[in-house]
């Protein structure tokens, strides 16, 4: 199946000029490029960097993602092509869940591509090692086949495939997919309307039951939470004894950050230390960017705390005892310079609660 599109008469202008690439732009997506190589962690050469899809044709818009393939031979990775694809699929997935990379608001989407992969001729490529067009596209139509739409739905599939709801980071890998989805299509409407790549692409994963099959995980997730919390609702003063025995880090985390925030007992460094030791956390200023799903400590100049690009929320708890919970796209100030971050997915969700129960009711811990 092909399908043409009306275009625009010029190529995107915040990444072309006179149908070259800008040379800063060009040098700046090689580098990303590289560091995208070197996380996969293969001896397979690179043997090029191409750019495809509507960032390097007529057909963009302001939403358009930028493709940016690492090509390489997936014979020289191993012998077993299916497995060599799915690590290169995994590899996908979790850098584009720790590296969410934009250029002026277009999101950047890295693969690893099989130098026998072959696309529709009629597709735009661009090389940036050659700076020159592989595929050169034509301004007057733009012709999409199958093999293409096929290029889109592959990775949503694979990582819907992948969803465990035992999964500690379940909740930010299905926000994160929806998330992408919905950018997916809003590009493709906004492109060529019913009938663009990134709009079929959405389809395809309707007709086929993805997108419901994420829609019903991400239910049960809910569902599970929220018995969760009627559960302590009924019995708080059971709180910190409704553990597992495996979490008696948690149970001893909770008692200190408790007396921490009530003034009970103020953490010095060193109990800090502790904590994130014990949450198997880091110190990071990048916090979720850098370490999604995991606790993190962030050390700020001014208590000022971002959540732009977080899907989850977040319990921010500083060394002055102030505790914030924290939702995505929004920004946070606290009174202290430090702040511990307690992501709310399922495998904290106990421990939260138990905070937060514990400073609603009132903490039972003498000093």
């Amino acid at each position: 199946m092909i399908n043409e599109y009306e275009t625009h008469s010029t190529l995107n202008p915040k990444l072309w000029i006179d149908n070259e690439m800008q040379p800063k732009v060009r040098i700046g997506f090689i580098k990303i490029a590289k560091a995208f190589y070197n996380f996969l962690e293969t001896n397979a050469p690179i043997l090029d960097i191409v750019i495809i899809g509507s960032s390097a044709n007529y057909n963009w818009t302001e939403h358009s993602d930028i493709d940016l393939h690492v090509i390489i031979s997936y014979s020289e990775v191993g012998k077993n092509m299916l497995l060599v694809k799915n690590y290169m699929q995994t590899k996908k997935s979790v850098w584009g869940m720790n590296y969410p990379l934009t250029f002026k608001d277009m999101p950047i989407e890295l693969y690893a591509q099989d130098s026998n992969d072959v696309l529709n001729s009629t597709v735009g490529i661009y090389s940036l090692l050659t700076n020159k067009w592989i595929n050169k596209p034509s301004a007057d139509v733009i012709s999409i086949d199958d093999d293409s739409i096929e290029q889109k739905v592959k990775p949503f599939k694979f990582e819907i495939d992948k969803l465990d709801v035992d999964d500690s980071h379940i909740e930010y890998k299905i926000q994160n997919i929806l998330k992408r989805l919905v950018h997916l299509r809003k590009s493709g409407l906004d492109a060529e309307g019913e009938y663009s790549i990134e709009n079929m692409a959405y389809k395809n994963l309707r007709n086929t039951g993805y997108i419901e099959r994420l829609k019903q995980l991400e239910k049960q997730v809910a569902v599970g939470q929220l018995r969760m919390e009627m559960m302590l609702d009924k019995h708080p003063t059971q709180v910190i004894t409704m553990t597992k025995p495996a979490s008696n880090h948690h149970d001893h985390v909770a008692k200190v950050l408790i007396m921490h925030i009530t003034g009970q007992s103020k953490l010095e460094p060193t109990g800090w230390d502790d904590v994130v030791s014990k949450m198997n956390g880091v110190t990071d200023p990048m916090g979720q960017w850098k370490h999604p799903g995991k606790c993190t400590m962030i050390p700020t100049t001014d208590g000022a705390i971002t959540m732009k690009n977080v899907p989850h929320p977040v319990l921010g708890i500083d060394d002055c005892g102030d505790c914030q919970m924290m939702h995505p796209e929004n920004q946070y100030q606290f009174a202290g310079r430090n702040v511990f971050e307690i992501p709310h997915t399922a495998q904290y969700q106990t421990l939260i609660m138990q905070i937060q129960n514990a400073i609603k009711n009132g903490s039972k811990y003498g000093k």
